[in-house]
């Protein structure tokens, strides 16, 4: 008997995001759901997020959307499962809860094997979040995006 086992890719990144950020993203879910992945994704209604929701629904890839409400921000797929993250599954070191987003990106970060992170530079949830992946031993990536000038050494 052969068990078969799924990857999970969670792909994240910045709400404000640019044409060539929200190109490379269709790129990773495309080549998740040639791999047969499944695909983690927010709910946010901008930037990342909702290419990563469009480009599934496109390809019907296999995905799970989560958030905190009781449905998608971003309507998610038909397709795929919406997952509703409790608020309380995680707190910070000093025992107090932490913002509904950052628990259900701690959520899809524990669920994943393999995490993208999209970033623009500046968002410091996708930053957040990517940490975090690595903080657990995440595979994780981060593909950074800004385009500012950076100092010099």
């Amino acid at each position: 008997m052969q068990i078969q086992t799924t990857t999970h890719l969670m792909i994240a990144g910045s709400r404000y995001a640019t044409r060539e950020m929200l190109d490379y993203t269709c790129r990773a879910v495309r080549r998740a759901h040639r791999l047969g992945w499944m695909i983690l994704v927010g709910d946010n209604p901008k930037g990342v997020d909702m290419a990563v929701v469009q480009e599934c629904r496109r390809l019907k890839a296999r995905v799970i959307v989560a958030g905190i409400a009781n449905f998608p921000r971003n309507y998610g797929c038909k397709h795929g499962s919406y997952v509703k993250v409790a608020h309380d599954l995680y707190r910070s070191s000093g025992g107090r809860l932490l913002a509904g987003y950052t628990a259900r990106d701690r959520w899809m970060v524990d669920m994943c094997q393999r995490s993208v992170f999209i970033w623009n530079g500046d968002s410091p949830g996708t930053f957040a979040g990517y940490e975090y992946a690595v903080q657990r031993g995440k595979e994780a990536h981060l593909i950074n995006f800004d385009r500012s000038p950076q100092p010099y050494g």
